[in-house]
């Protein structure tokens, strides 16, 4: 059996605490350890970054509390017998594309996707023409209804947990979406990029300055961040992976069942508690998880989920760019179009669709020269 990656219980401690509580201090997180000096947990605190463990902190956000109008993301699985290098040019022309994960398969080109949606008919739209043109061959479109939940490593737990108690009763998080209670302004909505990168805000007051001949002052900014904690836009996260990322594998799985509510329990339960990373939302009547774990888990994942005949369909896509981030895409939201007055955000797709236009036709005459 391959080694497995030890981490000191002091170091698992460190990471479980930020975990819990991304608030606390150097001061505070040293008494949950066996350190004797705050440099001590600083310099402990920095390797597990350069190892690429720990990342953070940065703010997560909650979409929902941003707009009055209907916005969510969308989920696109998309074949192609295209290259990367063809089909994501045409995808980057969508201003509210969110990520681009190339999925590891023997017989076809597979990218998992997600696009922030004003307008799901309109993108769809988007899709059927690059279909038409035989940028991408299929797609499947599937529409993220509810909030984001995620679970941080048990690092003293199992790397290859077992999935017997995925039925069992359970206490179910509040998985509903947040709405818009708080107008936003300028400075809240120029920073929110930078909070979602984890910059820090003598950073982004810089950059604002400097890029975009903003005159925010430091005050405004970090007034602007508590506005939006407080009114439950962002939270404030750590994350880390449960062993090194050359030890690691990354899936996206989905599955469903006859009962949402039974998918929903399944979710919660899916190898809670367990040594990996987890998020997890619900797509309508589908369920969906990332997960990043130890190969071994994936190893024999789809078997175990196949005992479970309560699970109707599973369908599971290997991310094939973790970690080598050659076709990989993650870029914070796109705000430009935010409407102040209305507090609104609303895409021109009518644009994309030109610009897609466009694109074809120039390498369609490329190609008869």
């Amino acid at each position: 059996m391959e080694k497995v990656h030890r981490m000191s219980d002091n170091e698992k401690k460190l990471l479980h605490v930020l975990g819990r509580n991304p608030e606390i201090s150097i001061k505070e997180l040293l008494t949950h350890t066996t350190y004797r000096w705050e440099r001590t947990v600083k310099r402990k605190l920095k390797q597990l970054k350069e190892q690429h463990i720990l990342y953070g902190p940065f703010y997560d956000i909650n979409y929902s509390s941003l707009c009055r109008n209907p916005f969510h993301k969308l989920f696109c699985i998309l074949e192609t017998n295209q290259s990367y290098e063809i089909v994501i040019p045409y995808l980057k022309l969508i201003d509210s594309l969110k990520w681009i994960y190339p999925v590891l398969s023997s017989h076809k080109k597979v990218l998992n996707v997600a696009f922030f949606s004003s307008n799901d008919a309109a993108l769809v739209k988007i899709l059927e023409m690059l279909k038409d043109n035989d940028i991408i061959t299929d797609y499947i479109v599937r529409v993220w209804c509810t909030k984001r939940m995620v679970e941080t490593p048990n690092l003293f737990g199992d790397p290859n947990p077992s999935l017997d108690n995925l039925l069992d009763p359970c206490d179910l998080p509040d998985m509903s979406f947040g709405h818009h209670n708080t107008d936003w302004n300028e400075c809240d909505i120029s920073i929110l990029p930078y909070l979602e990168r984890g910059e820090k805000l003598i950073e982004i007051l810089r950059k604002e300055n400097n890029q975009h001949s903003k005159r925010w002052t430091y005050e405004q900014i970090k007034y602007s961040r508590e506005k939006m904690v407080k009114n439950g836009l962002i939270e404030k996260m750590y994350g880390f992976s449960p062993f090194p990322l050359d030890q690691c594998v990354r899936f996206h799985l989905f599955l469903r069942t006859e009962d949402t509510a039974l998918t929903q329990r399944i979710l919660y339960n899916f190898a809670r508690g367990a040594r990996l990373y987890k998020l997890y939302v619900l797509c309508e009547e589908w369920g969906w998880i990332s997960c990043s774990s130890h190969r071994q888990f994936l190893t024999n994942l789809m078997y175990k989920l196949d005992q479970i005949h309560q699970i109707t369909e599973r369908e599971i896509y290997h991310i094939r760019s973790f970690p080598n981030k050659k076709y990989y895409l993650n870029q914070p939201m796109e705000l430009r179009y935010f409407d102040f007055e209305t507090q609104t955000l609303e895409y021109p797709y009518h644009v994309y669709e030109e610009k897609i236009k466009e694109r074809i036709e120039s390498e369609q005459l490329i190609l008869s020269r």
